[in-house]
């Protein structure tokens, strides 16, 4: 690399974020991933995952009827209560994922790629310096090991950089476009800033390296050892297991056990709860141990009746598409130069601000 690093660097970060607009056939390419959402099985809203959190859904109807605790007069209004798809923040939701639809598959993918692509030469760089050599050949039992080794890995940096969405104003001011949701669809998952989507592949970028020099010398029977349909064992099961059911009115518990294990999603609409009681809890996208261990796991008794948003916030702050996407840039400059303040000395800080 004959020039210097940053130089190198934001050539690379302009070159894939206008990557689908080099040329045409990219342009297309980008463009034809759109209607792929309800078939590509990377994508949540792939069908199969659909119909499985529908069966679950359904089942959860039958058992409210049966037990009379709910007022549904049918399986239609028991999913999609009026009061809440109708719901101005369920509206928005639905024009936020509409644009965001298109903003990831134009200039949020190709930027992932390449943050994944830069993730991918530094491990191989270490790896290299260490004098580590991918292997060819691995024992089913030890392919089955690293399968759940780097599972952990991925789930325990997406609780990571959650968890710090949280801690860290700067990041909080994007988290909180995910937050201000009044009330929770499946749609509201896909309520996320690109900031957020970024900051979670930069803390991912480590992990796939490590799984691409594991994985990238084996044959092609061995990598699809633990995969179903071309995607991770995990993934494809976690979506099936109620995962938009996370983002819903639907209470579904694991129950006191299984809730120590998995985030339930019940766990997840806690996680979203106003109530001080369930403040900073949950912060696990699959796994329960890691809120065990840092002490911000809540496990549920019983079903609770929930009020979500953001406490005493201005609701027109969180009104429209622009404001979704903009307002976060505004509050995160303001964190900074507050972050500035405290740092720098009084005087000094004074006057760099001016």
């Amino acid at each position: 690399m004959s020039k210097d690093p940053v130089t190198w660097f934001v050539e690379r970060a302009i070159e894939y974020t206008f990557a689908s607009f080099s040329s045409w056939a990219n342009f297309s390419s980008a463009m034809g991933q759109v209607p792929e959402i309800l078939t590509d099985f990377d994508s949540v809203m792939a069908w199969p995952y659909l119909v499985a959190n529908f069966a679950i859904a359904f089942g959860i109807f039958a058992l409210a009827r049966s037990g009379k605790t709910t007022s549904a007069q049918s399986f239609l209004m028991f999913v999609f209560p009026r009061h809440v798809y109708r719901h101005p923040s369920a509206v928005l939701d639905y024009w936020f994922y509409a644009i965001s639809i298109f903003i990831k598959v134009l200039f949020l993918a190709p930027i992932m790629i390449g943050i994944a692509m830069l993730g991918d030469k530094a491990t191989m760089a270490v790896a290299t310096g260490l004098s580590w050599k991918s292997p060819t050949t691995v024992q089913p039992s030890c392919l089955i090991g690293a399968a759940f080794g780097f599972f952990l890995l991925y789930d325990l940096m997406n609780f990571l950089v959650h968890y710090l969405c949280h801690k860290i104003p700067m990041l909080w001011s994007f988290h909180v476009v995910h937050h201000s949701a009044e009330v929770l669809t499946p749609i509201t998952a896909h309520r996320t800033h690109p900031v957020e989507h970024l900051a979670t592949a930069v803390f991912q970028a480590p992990v796939a390296g490590l799984a691409t020099i594991f994985y990238q010398a084996l044959s092609t029977d061995d990598r699809e050892l633990m995969m179903i349909f071309g995607v991770s064992m995990s993934t494809f099961l976690f979506a099936l297991s109620g995962r938009h059911l996370r983002h819903s009115h639907i209470w579904l518990s694991y129950g006191p056990v299984f809730s120590w294990l998995f985030i339930s999603p019940a766990q997840h609409q806690i996680h979203h709860s106003i109530d001080p009681r369930h403040r900073d809890m949950n912060f696990g996208a699959r796994l329960a141990v890691w809120d065990a261990l840092f002490g911000t796991l809540y496990v549920p008794r019983e079903p609770e009746t929930l009020q979500v948003g953001l406490p005493d916030a201005d609701p027109q702050q969180f009104s429209t598409v622009c404001k979704l996407y903009f307002l976060p840039f505004k509050k995160s400059v303001k964190e900074c130069i507050s972050l500035a303040r405290k740092l720098l000395p009084a005087g000094l800080s004074q006057e760099r601000c001016r």
